[in-house]
């Protein structure tokens, strides 16, 4: 049976290439934090479409390798480099000052192709769009199709020197080994680091490797033209179905990830039959190739303006008619680009060819990455200096800002008299030593403040986000009296009985694990002189037999306490600070306008009354129910008698409405050190 014409097969596989990037659009889009698996078609068809193109231009003696990458970085550079300048534009229209530094950075790392590799050294997880997410995140894919593109060649052409007559037999076994040695790296590293094993070109490889193996091996695959639909078919039900079915982010490039790679190749092989109804229409239909002509630059658009519109509006995730709207948006600069900017560089030809272009793209690259890397040094410079002079001024003050003007024994000691500022993340003191995360699978962490050895109390402080504010409060705690403090957290989970409600089904099976870890690691130390904890009073648990949702929260944690190994031990339970808004949005758009507008007059003209921003957390109801529990109440030193403001002694008392910022959370120390001195006696 004869093969099918090229024309038709590469036809199919364009417009299979082109579904794959607008599942993954759409699935950003409308998916609500779902990765489909569009991602890995598109470097499962890669490996094939390099592959294939290599082989036979090697085999011809017509592969020049100057002009070829010349060629070929200059026709993925080129639209990049406009959605780049347009990042960067949009980073300064609509984003936070707090996202410059990181977002320069990874404009630098995607025009060097090394994206990936910068969002595993800054723990970047690939998830939902949010006003603080990367708008760049989604460059890794093209990082490390880079990466492949300059390395891939090289092998060809040696393996075609070396092996002569038998390059595909010979390259055949190279990827085969490459492949196979790749997918079980991914296997293994996605059980023991998933966060990493995403982003990683040593994990990624093998779905490139089995597009190359395909490549090798068609000639010789030929189903029958009766299955070849059937294959077809199946593959593009694979293929559309696996963003419903599999978590990417939490599954992919592991085995899972066999489902769309496995689908694609399916589609590949039963391509170019001549059946009337196999999806070679589907694929070829004129919205479709449009939507495949555009692809690259419409994957390329899509997130940073995605990004950018949540910057711009404090949202936290996208509405429906948002959605279309960045759809809309994403869809007119992709035309644009690809009209004005891709169709141009193709047919670019002497006298920029050869050499010229091969070292012409590199430099241009090499000057945007060095350009935007001075520009973030000089970004973090200033926020760092910043930073420094609102501590060096807290310092100064210190005992007069802050918790302490709620104290009656500091009446009338100088405070400085400006608003200082509070930009440094509550998630910053610290780095990741102590905080659990995205990571999958679940690592407990825990860091150590105070000295390590020759201490006089051993403090285990437990909790959500809520806990590793006071991080600073703990550290201040710990060098002063010379106690040990070590602290574990984890984001949206803390020590209960109780699965939280209203999360995720993932979120709660990843918190249950870090529960399980956390029961482990109370069982083999020895020593521990207290437990520290705390959780956001905005969390619900599971409520039985009648139970009230407060009740439900005080039974799981008394419940949870109750399984200490050492009940002698006691619990100290730390009242959740003051909840001024629950939401980041309104926070943006309401609270935080009031502080800038107000400066140090905010402390009473953005106040709140008290009964509304201070709510139970079931830590009441839990130290009655638990033997040797004790409750610690700082709300007098976040409020009034009557009123609650988001500016106290000076300082913004809150990060996003319900995290306090680290440097109030350091006027807090004196006062919770002496609360858990008085129990420990």
């Amino acid at each position: 049976m004869p093969p099918p014409p090229p024309s038709q097969r590469i036809g199919e596989i364009h417009g299979l290439r082109g579904l794959a990037l607008a599942l993954v659009v759409v699935f950003h889009l409308f998916g609500n934090g779902r990765v489909s698996g569009g991602v890995d078609v598109f470097l499962a068809l890669t490996g094939f479409l390099v592959t294939r193109s290599l082989v036979r231009r090697v085999t011809a003696s017509e592969l020049r390798l100057a002009d070829h990458y010349g060629r070929t970085f200059l026709r993925l550079s080129a639209p990049t480099l406009v959605v780049l300048a347009g990042t960067a534009v949009l980073m300064v229209a609509v984003m936070p000052r707090s996202m410059w530094g990181s977002t320069l950075r990874e404009i630098a790392a995607s025009a060097a192709y090394v994206l990936n590799w910068e969002m595993i050294r800054s723990q970047l997880a690939y998830g939902a769009a949010g006003p603080s997410a990367s708008p760049l995140q989604h460059f890794w894919s093209l990082a490390v199709q880079g990466q492949f593109l300059l390395v891939w060649p090289v092998v060809v052409v040696v393996v075609g020197w070396v092996a002569r007559a038998r390059l595909r037999v010979v390259l055949a076994l190279v990827v085969a080994v490459g492949t196979l040695v790749s997918f079980v790296f991914a296997w293994r590293l996605g059980a023991s680091d998933q966060q990493v094993a995403y982003f990683h070109t040593g994990a990624r490889f093998w779905e490139l490797g089995v597009g190359a193996l395909l490549a090798l091996g068609l000639d010789r695959l030929r189903p029958p033209d009766a299955v070849r639909p059937v294959l077809a078919w199946l593959g593009l039900l694979l293929v559309a179905s696996s963003g419903f079915v599999l978590d990417g982010a939490a599954l992919f490039p592991g085995p899972w990830a066999l489902w769309p790679v496995g689908g694609a190749l399916l589609v590949v092989l039963g391509s170019g039959s001549s059946a009337l109804w196999g999806p070679q229409r589907l694929l070829s239909v004129r919205p479709l190739r449009f939507v495949a002509d555009i692809s690259f630059p419409l994957y390329l658009w899509h997130w940073p303006l995605l990004v950018a519109w949540l910057s711009w509006t404090y949202a936290t995730r996208i509405t429906l008619p948002a959605a279309v709207v960045v759809l809309s948006a994403s869809v007119a600069l992709a035309w644009l680009t690809h009209r004005y900017v891709e169709l141009p560089v193709t047919r670019v030809g002497p006298p920029f060819a050869g050499l010229r272009r091969l070292v012409t793209v590199p430099v241009v690259l090499a000057v945007v990455a060095a350009g935007t890397l001075t520009g973030a040094a000089e970004v973090e410079r200033q926020d760092a200096a910043a930073r420094k002079a609102a501590v060096e001024t807290a310092t100064r003050y210190a005992g007069c800002i802050g918790a302490a003007t709620l104290d009656p024994a500091t009446a009338g000691c100088e405070a400085p008299g400006r608003l200082l500022d509070a930009s440094l993340g509550y998630q910053a003191p610290d780095g990741s030593d102590c905080w659990s995360n995205k990571e999958r699978p679940v690592r407990f962490k825990v860091c150590t403040l105070g000295p390590s050895r020759g201490y006089s109390r051993r403090l285990l402080a437990i909790g959500d986000s809520h806990n590793h504010q006071l991080v600073p409060a703990y550290r201040e705690i710990a060098e002063r009296r010379g106690w040990r403090i070590d602290v574990a957290s984890r984001a949206g989970c803390h020590w209960n009985a109780r699965d939280r409600v209203g999360s995720p089904r993932t979120t709660v099976d990843l918190c249950r694990e870090w529960k399980s870890q956390l029961a482990a690691y109370l069982e083999a130390e020895q020593g521990i002189d207290a437990y520290v904890v705390i959780h956001s009073s905005q969390i619900a648990v599971e409520a039985r037999d009648g139970e009230t949702p407060r009740e439900a929260l005080s039974n799981g944690l008394a419940e949870a306490w109750a399984s200490r190994p050492d009940r002698s031990v006691p619990v100290i339970a730390i009242r959740d600070s003051p909840i001024f808004e629950g939401s980041t949005t309104r926070f943006a758009r309401v609270v935080q306008p009031c502080i800038d507008d107000a400066g140090l007059a905010a402390s009473t003209s953005c106040a709140r009354d008290r009964d509304r921003v201070v709510r139970g957390d079931g830590t009441a109801g839990a130290t009655r129910l638990a033997p040797n529990a004790h409750r610690i109440d700082l709300t007098d030193y976040f409020c009034e008698a009557e009123t609650c403001s988001p500016v106290v002694g000076s300082l913004q008392v809150y990060q996003d409405g319900f995290h306090i910022s680290p440097l109030y959370a350091a006027t807090l120390a004196p006062y919770l050190g002496d609360r858990i001195a008085a129990i420990l006696r």
